[in-house]
Formats: structure tokens, sequence, C-alpha cells
């Protein structure tokens, strides 16, 4: 597998490093080279939605039906991000994953459409993240 090359930024946020294992990398890493995008920070629109599926069902955020494991998906942000952003960032996923989630059918969604709205709650990441 050929791993895309990525900078520190790629995984910080607000100036702090993400706590990510390098299996986790691997799988950015993955998703990255599967929607043929160098870096998170500059992915299109018309590729956000298959980065994010992908990211999900690698990382096991996904049920078995195809939609978002609520839970998981914030324990995971729990678990990654650094301190002074979990909290925007927990809320604002959490307000997503609720008035979107449901329209996500991964399983039967080859394209990602059903994810574009719960992908633009990547804004979040970009708000809190990028100074």
């Amino acid at each position: 597998m050929a791993c895309a090359v990525y900078s520190q930024e790629e995984t910080s946020c607000a100036g702090e490093e993400v706590k990510l294992d390098d299996s986790q990398k691997a799988v950015l890493s993955e998703c990255l080279d599967k929607v043929g995008i160098k870096s998170i920070w500059k992915i299109p629109a018309d590729k956000l939605a298959c980065f994010g599926v992908c990211l999900l069902e690698k990382k096991d955020l996904m049920t078995p039906e195809g939609k978002i494991n609520h839970e998981k998906a914030l324990k995971y942000i729990e678990a990654v991000m650094p301190e002074k952003v979990r909290k925007p960032l927990i809320d604002g996923v959490d307000k997503c994953i609720k008035e979107h989630g449901d329209k996500v059918k991964g399983n039967d969604d080859p394209t990602c459409v059903t994810f574009m709205d719960v992908g633009n709650a990547s804004t979040i990441f970009l708000d809190v993240c990028v100074d």
C-alpha cells in the first residue's frame, strides 16, 4: 500500500498533536490515497464524503447497517483530540450526527452522497483546529 506523505499539521488541531498511533495514521493515509488527496485540510467537497465514510469504516465507527455509531464516534474524539478542543468538537459532531446521521446509508451508497450533510460537519474541525 502506498501511503500519503503528510506533515505535522495533518495530525494537529489548534497547534496541539492529535493522539494517533501508527495504525491510525496508516488509516488516515489509506483513506487519503483512496480518494486521491494528499492533505486532510485540502479535500475538495466532491471527495469529502467518501473520505469521511472511509475513515468511519476503517476506524470501526459505523454500525453493521452502515450508519454512524454515534457513541463510538464521540468516544473516538474524546480519545484522540487535544483536551482544549474536545468539548467544541464533541458538541459540534454530536449535533451534526443528531441532525443528519439518520440519512447516512453507508452500505447502500457507493458514491457516499448520503454522507454529505454529516461530512459538512468537517467545518467544525476546520473552525476549531485551524488557526
